[in-house]
């Protein structure tokens, strides 16, 4: 397919919104981009490459490659339309760092998706560190991880994530709130993620409704109290759905959950009315 090449109007304002300190309007946000339902249309519109240090209110839209790595200074609100397609570099130091906000918009009839610029490939995180927020409804991402980091939040709804590098969302703290979402496939659909999630240091957890499979652990915790993971399903993991260590004591309430290798039995672990069948509640709507 051939590439389509932005007009001179777009490159100019991309060139202002990243990398140099003058304020921009927002590029247009009349196109909703594609409708494809399964979030892999890679988009009719335009093709922004992008990369720096973005500095001012920016819309992203149609196709985005992210050809460096990506800052999203304090201050700022990058906002992803709804059925846009975000291809990143495949290189392990290729990323998006978000100390302002990064707003993904997608619908069911037209996701957003994040994933490698070369298939089959990883790049490293969205990492959402002190002062950063990402939110992200019907978002697929693949190839790339999130981690989250000290008072950094993620809200992650009706979004579908898989084929980390390595663990897929790691906290070492903030705020997670996921609901009707899924980090991992189903059975017999091949992923290349070491763990769902990984937790360390304090942290604030709300993961409910959501499942948790197809990796070799589906969260590694150690660290957070008062964690939900209620109305979860934990299915397809190789080794793990939940490890604990005795070193770092942490507590949970995983009620109204499925887990296919049988309840966690950790003692800080709050277990009551566990399905015996995956609960219809969860995952993306």
């Amino acid at each position: 397919m051939a590439r389509v090449k932005p007009t001179l109007i777009l490159i100019a304002m991309i060139s202002i919104g990243c990398g140099i300190d003058t304020a921009a309007p927002a590029l247009d946000p009349g196109s909703t981009g594609s409708s494809d339902p399964g979030g892999s249309d890679p988009g009719t519109g335009p093709v922004t490459e992008v990369s720096g240090h973005v500095t001012a209110a920016t819309t992203w839209k149609d196709r985005i490659h992210v050809v460096g790595s990506v800052t999203i200074d304090a201050g700022v609100t990058v906002t992803v339309q709804a059925g846009t397609t975000v291809d990143v570099a495949s290189n392990a130091g290729v990323g998006i760092s978000v100390l302002g906000v990064l707003d993904i918009r997608g619908t069911r009839a037209a996701k957003v998706t994040f994933r490698p610029a070369t298939a089959g490939e990883t790049w490293s995180d969205i990492s959402v560190p002190r002062g950063g927020a990402m939110t992200a409804s019907y978002l697929v991402q693949t190839g790339g991880g999130i981690a989250l980091s000290s008072t950094g939040k993620v809200t992650l709804v009706d979004s579908q994530m898989s084929h980390a590098g390595g663990d897929f969302l790691t906290m070492s703290g903030g705020t997670l709130n996921m609901t009707y979402s899924a980090i991992g496939l189903e059975l017999g659909q091949s992923d290349t993620t070491h763990c769902d999630m990984h937790v360390s240091g304090p942290v604030t957890i709300t993961a409910s409704h959501s499942n948790f499979s197809t990796a070799a652990f589906g969260l590694m915790f150690y660290g957070g109290t008062n964690a939900d993971f209620t109305y979860t399903n934990w299915f397809g993991n190789a080794d793990f759905d939940v490890a604990t260590e005795a070193a770092y004591p942490v507590t949970g309430n995983f009620s109204n959950s499925y887990f296919a290798h049988g309840a966690p039995s950790y003692a800080g672990f709050t277990v009551n009315n566990m399905a015996s069948a995956r609960v219809a509640d969860a995952g993306v709507r």
